[in-house]
């Protein structure tokens, strides 16, 4: 399976936050050559009078007018004069409506702003983009407030050699030849002994006879916490994009569960790419029986 983005969907509630997330879907957009679908979903009231049917329609107004003010916003910029934008205003649980039209429009990617951090460390991404993360197969694309595009000059992609890891890294590498990104790839060891430096150097190699692109790094770090030691690693080397691959709930629960600030720092500025790692894909390497050989 390839990660070929042919379609963006694009999340709004009309916020700041939302708003700071655009430039990011319309400019993978041009480089992608692909479509752009706007979605506002409509939560349900239940219509006990017709006050309340009056308020869903200008809802409904309210929103269809937003949306041309943003489609208006973006073409005032040259670059995006010819991007195919649709508009999507469904009525339903947001969640659920996402993850429907994702799969009705075959979607390449998500993008969605979210929140950064905050003083309640629960709604650091909001209720709607952790249930996404948790439950769907398309690649979501997370632009926290105070991130500012800047082409993805460098990608952090965290590795814990798992069995999707290659495709994984493969769909990024595809993604960073769009903008010339240069790609670290990140691996956190608990011990440093002679066994792990097998792992690290085998991993290393493997990629590097599997690919062609030039503008990868490989680096090892020894730190107990995955969380602390990527912290340290973002403070010393910034990165425009973070990629991270779901396995498993257990994992995104204790990621969405920090509350140490040092930790969190890296998670308020920048963007994350959240691919699933438990997709079924074709010539696969099987990083798991590398790693113990």
């Amino acid at each position: 399976m390839s990660f070929e983005i042919t379609h963006i969907l694009f999340p709004t509630d009309f916020s700041p936050n939302a708003e700071r997330a655009l430039s990011f879907a319309a400019e993978i957009a041009v480089q992608t050559d692909a479509s752009l679908s706007l979605l506002h979903a409509v939560e349900h009231t239940i219509p006990i009078a017709r006050q309340s049917n009056r308020n869903t329609e200008q809802r409904i107004k309210n929103a269809n007018k937003k949306f041309d003010e943003i489609i208006d916003r973006l073409q005032e910029e040259e670059r995006f004069q010819n991007l195919s934008i649709t508009t999507i205003l469904e009525a339903g649980q947001p969640v659920a409506t996402l993850l429907n039209q994702a799969k009705e429009h075959d979607a390449g990617l998500i993008v969605m702003g979210t929140r950064g951090a905050t003083d309640d460390r629960n709604v650091l991404f909001g209720s709607v983009t952790t249930s996404l993360i948790k439950k769907a197969e398309t690649p979501i694309l997370t632009v926290p407030h105070g991130s500012t595009f800047d082409e993805f000059k460098r990608i952090i992609f965290a590795t814990d050699y798992k069995e999707g890891d290659w495709q994984a890294l493969n769909n990024t590498i595809q993604f960073a030849k769009l903008f010339d990104s240069t790609i670290d790839i990140l691996h956190i060891e608990q011990h440093e002994n002679l066994n792990a430096e097998i792992r690290f150097r085998g991993f290393r190699d493997l990629v590097t006879s599997k690919t062609n692109y030039s503008k990868v790094n490989f680096h090892l770090i020894h730190e107990n916490d995955f969380f602390p030691g990527a912290a340290d690693y973002l403070i010393d080397h910034p990165a425009s994009l973070m990629v991270m691959i779901r396995y498993k709930k257990t994992f995104w629960e204790k990621f969405l569960e920090r509350d140490h600030t040092r930790e969190m720092a890296f998670y308020s500025k920048i963007p994350l790419l959240i691919l699933s790692g438990t997709l079924k894909y074709d010539n696969h390497i099987d990083f798991e029986e590398v790693s113990k050989a």
